[in-house]
């Protein structure tokens, strides 16, 4: 599931992991990116980018992702 206020450009992801850092830190207050409610995995040489049932779409991810592979719709 995708929030409906993000839009995400997985081919500008470059796995950094800030998204899932900065979302594990927030809601388990440790950097684990498999408490992450985002995910980011590798796939046929590209990337996919999901969120899990639990995202609270509070857009941290969005603020700390450095390549503009998630950003939020305009409006």
């Amino acid at each position: 599931m995708i929030p409906e206020k993000v839009i995400v450009d997985a081919e500008k992801c470059t796995e950094c992991l800030n998204c899932q850092l900065i979302c594990s830190l927030t809601f388990s207050q440790r950097f684990n990116p498999q408490d992450s409610r985002i995910i980011v995995e590798p796939i046929n040489g590209g990337r996919r980018i999901d969120f899990t049932d639990d995202c609270t779409e509070c857009y941290l991810c969005v603020k700390y992702c450095l390549y503009g592979a998630i950003t939020l719709k305009e409006g």
